[in-house]
């Protein structure tokens, strides 16, 4: 976890072991001066970029590239709580909490970093894939990743895949 504030403490009370500061520009706010919500979801790839190179390291993106492999985001959800504005600075944190199936179940926050105010939530489902085609994560993957989270990952073998689109009434 880097840097210290409410913020990052906020995070880490949450169960995150890994966070980063959260770095606007000018172009992520729209016209009513509020951080705009294709911002956070490009803030949140970017946590899950630096989640990897602070975390996962060489090793891991010499073998993506060494197996012609990449990690694709299949669904991103997010839930906006409250809105970013302009002169605040913002904290994010990912961390990774279940297998299913072929699938790693990420959870992200985005929180101002002052007084930690709830920005936005995301939950990512990710697979690993290669060429074209869902694949089994390698051996020294998961380990690493408990090593990192500081608990096992658990894992659920292939569940049925829900409809998509927004929950019937």
């Amino acid at each position: 976890m880097s840097g210290a504030g409410a913020g990052h403490d906020a995070l880490r009370a949450d169960g995150y072991a890994w966070s980063a500061g959260v770095a606007t520009s000018d172009g992520d706010f729209d016209a009513q001066g509020h951080l705009n919500n294709s911002a956070i979801v490009r803030h949140f790839n970017d946590l899950r970029i630096g989640y990897v190179q602070a975390n996962l390291g060489d090793v891991w993106i010499d073998w993506l590239s060494r197996t012609g492999s990449v990690v694709v985001a299949r669904e991103v959800h997010v839930l906006y709580e409250s809105e970013g504005f302009p002169d605040e600075r913002f904290v994010g944190a990912t961390r990774i909490l279940r297998r299913d199936g072929l699938a790693g179940i990420l959870e992200q926050r985005v929180v101002e970093a002052a007084n930690a105010r709830p920005i936005a939530r995301a939950w990512v489902v990710q697979l690993l894939v290669k060429g074209g085609r869902a694949i089994a994560w390698p051996d020294f993957y998961w380990p690493l990743v408990a090593t990192i989270e500081g608990h096992t990952i658990p894992h659920r073998e292939q569940v049925p895949r829900a409809a998509w689109g927004p929950p019937a009434w």
